[in-house]
């Protein structure tokens, strides 16, 4: 399945109102902060780019085509179609990376909201030593836990973000 840039704005326009599972924000709020923190961040495109499509894989119209599939796989097929291998990565390991983040922070799991925590244990708990090495010999597995950071940090009502049209550009530029 191929989608425009058009298409992606708007499926991303219709996560407004949807509530993941009863966090503060909704899923398109929480794109935006997250994309926000990165640019914040001065991150680069394709790190930018993850950030506000690192949950694409629920969006109404991507969850149907990868029905069955975690959402952070399925962002991550959907960012290896159109927006390249880096992107893809970044959004498949933003799971794998809040098990990592819990194993060597030692404030992590403390830190994270209700809904991330109970989600850890349905999404394999934190990770073992041999996944951690796994993990850390990735060469972009330090801007996944940063990926990590900012989805964690996204969740808080009523911050100011940048309009989702202002990404359009950014997706153009990056887009397949």
């Amino acid at each position: 399945m191929w989608f425009s840039v058009p298409d992606t704005l708007a499926v991303l326009r219709a996560m407004a109102g949807d509530y993941d599972g009863g966090e503060a924000v909704d899923q398109l709020q929480h794109a935006l902060q997250t994309a926000g923190h990165a640019l914040t961040a001065e991150a680069d495109i394709e790190v930018v780019v993850a950030a506000l499509l690192h949950d694409v894989g629920r969006a109404p119209g991507v969850v149907e085509h990868y029905r069955g599939l975690p959402h952070e796989q399925a962002g991550a097929d959907f960012c290896l179609r159109h927006c390249g291998e880096r992107a893809a990565f970044l959004v498949g390991q933003h799971v794998p990376a809040k098990r990592y983040l819990v194993v060597v922070d030692a404030g992590y799991a403390e830190s994270l909201s209700p809904v991330s925590q109970r989600s850890l244990v349905r999404q394999g708990g934190p990770m073992t030593p041999e996944e951690v090495a796994e993990f850390e010999a990735h060469p972009w597995a330090r801007e996944a836990a940063e990926l990590r950071r900012w989805d964690d940090a996204a969740k808080v009502p009523g911050v100011p973000t940048r309009p989702l049209e202002s990404f359009e550009p950014l997706l153009h530029q990056l887009w397949r």
